[in-house]
């Protein structure tokens, strides 16, 4: 709780602040680094589709994955829904068994390959020096993908299987209707609260760096916010400007979807930025306010 005040409350002005962020995402060419992550991203896509499918089979809930589907189409664009939607049929038809045979292994194994190159990404964006070794950096990797595979998948439990649960029990006591309104009024508050929560989950612990686990951080809401907007300004222009198929033909599809991957990408490393940015700036006020302080009490 104190490390959340503390980067909330920082002794610079707003216009500071994004000064330094801007210009440290130039420094740090978060705009190619975003590239590479939408390059790794599209690699590792179909291997975590296979890992979440199969997450997804040990749950009591139908249709679970056409309701991600669904609820992402409020802000991807239809042709991302569409490849999504191929592969996992693709996936669905394979043959496939438990999370312990060697193809669900192999599939994080690979997916895991976007998760390193965001931990290589937010270590620029933090300006950390990576010092542990690459197998040590691949098992962060792997135990980051297979915690946000997990965090989806009693994500999508929650928001899927809790309203009705919740439903039952407001009936018991005759609060039905009343309820039916509630939900949807915080339904999507509480998807963007896991959105953020995921999110500052990789901060934490994919750079080499230490500190207090914060539930909630500036960078993080940022970046959710960056990537919602973004979002939904690149599925207008998909839909009302741009013609993908018409310039690159039958790999349109493929397009948008890279493309959205790397709005994805920037917004995570913009986030980080801003986070950077706080935290040097109450990193180095710390040592003047402590000697100030002993100042102050030696007097006396």
């Amino acid at each position: 709780m104190n490390d959340m005040i503390v980067l909330f409350r920082v002794p610079l002005r707003p216009a500071e602040i994004v000064t330094r962020t801007i210009r440290e995402i130039q420094e740090d060419n978060c705009l190619g680094l975003a590239a590479q992550l939408a390059f790794y991203f599209f690699l590792s896509l179909f291997p975590a589709l296979l890992f979440l499918v199969a997450l997804v089979g040990y749950l009591p809930v139908e249709n679970v994955l056409a309701q991600l589907l669904q609820t992402l189409g409020a802000i991807a664009p239809v042709e991302v829904l569409a490849l999504l939607r191929t592969q996992l049929d693709e996936v669905a038809r394979g043959s496939y068994g438990g999370l312990l045979t060697l193809g669900i292994v192999g599939a994080i194994w690979s997916s895991s390959a976007a998760m390193v190159a965001i931990i290589d990404a937010l270590n620029h964006a933090y300006d950390i020096e990576e010092r542990r070794p690459w197998w040590k950096r691949r098992i962060v990797a792997i135990a980051l993908t297979v915690a946000l595979a997990l965090f989806i998948v009693t994500s999508l439990v929650l928001v899927l299987v809790g309203p009705d649960m919740a439903f039952l029990m407001a009936g018991w006591v005759g609060l039905g209707p009343a309820f039916s309104l509630f939900w949807a009024v915080v339904r999507w508050p509480l998807m963007i609260f896991l959105v953020v929560l995921g999110v500052d989950l990789v901060y934490h612990f994919a750079p080499n760096r230490r500190g207090g686990w914060v539930w909630i951080t500036p960078g993080s809401l940022l970046a959710t916010s960056l990537w919602m907007a973004g979002s939904f300004a690149f599925k207008f222009y998909v839909a009302n400007l741009g013609n993908f198929n018409a310039t690159y033909g039958a790999i349109g599809g493929v397009a948008v979807l890279l493309l959205w991957f790397y709005v994805s990408g920037l917004a995570i490393l913009v986030g980080a930025e801003l986070n950077g940015v706080i935290e040097q700036t109450v990193r180095a006020r710390r040592p003047a306010t402590r000697s100030q302080a002993g100042t102050r009490a030696g007097p006396g």
